[in-house]
């Protein structure tokens, strides 16, 4: 019997493609989109485990490109393009808010800090308890340790869960504790896939 929800970020609840972000950014910038995301990659993982902040990241692309802008202003920049690129799946956190009353719900994410901010100003990380994000722990997915979290902060067994992501090579982390596993690709299919599970969708 499923008791409880797990829910990836990127690509489940918002829309968010890095390539998208940086071809904005770049292009507002005026500086080449291959070559930037050549300087994203090498700082990728760093961003995401927390080690570097994404204003220290506009600190590199300030100096590789040799921009006049202050690192301050590049991070403006950066943020206020996430959220004009991003789009919300407002249908699934609808379907959310509803699901609260009946099931505890975790959200694991490896994120960056800005976009953990912006989210957190959307009031997005209220349907959710606990809130894993790789920034503020240090750790990123397929982490096994971030599922015993899950698990554990939730209160119930892994057989008890259901991980839902739209990046099924997290799956094999998570199935070592017995949780159910959904890959997202819509929402119409991930209703079907949780009422296979007896979940009231």
């Amino acid at each position: 019997m499923i008791k409880a929800l797990i829910f990836d970020l990127g690509g489940v609840l918002a829309y968010n493609d890095i390539n998208v972000l940086l071809k904005a950014y770049a292009d507002e910038l005026k500086i080449d989109f291959e070559k930037l995301k050549e300087v994203e990659a090498n700082h990728h993982e760093k961003l995401i485990e927390g080690k570097i902040s994404v204003k220290e990241f506009c600190s590199s692309v300030r100096n590789v490109f040799g921009l006049e802008q202050d690192s301050l202003t590049l991070l403006l920049v950066w943020e206020r393009l996430y959220g004009a690129t991003v789009e919300m799946n407002s249908e699934l956190i609808e379907k959310i808010r509803a699901l609260k009353k009946d099931y505890p719900m975790a959200l694991i994410s490896n994120i960056m800090d800005t976009t953990a901010r912006y989210h957190q100003r959307q009031k997005l990380f209220f349907f959710f308890k606990p809130v894993l994000l790789s920034c503020r722990l240090g750790l990123v997915k397929p982490n096994i340790k971030i599922f015993a979290r899950a698990i554990r902060e939730l209160g119930v067994k892994g057989n008890e869960c259901v991980f839902i992501d739209d990046n099924d090579a997290y799956f094999k982390s998570a199935k070592e504790f017995g949780i159910k596993c959904i890959k997202f690709t819509e929402n119409k299919k991930l209703y079907k896939e949780l009422r296979k599970l007896k979940v009231k969708v």
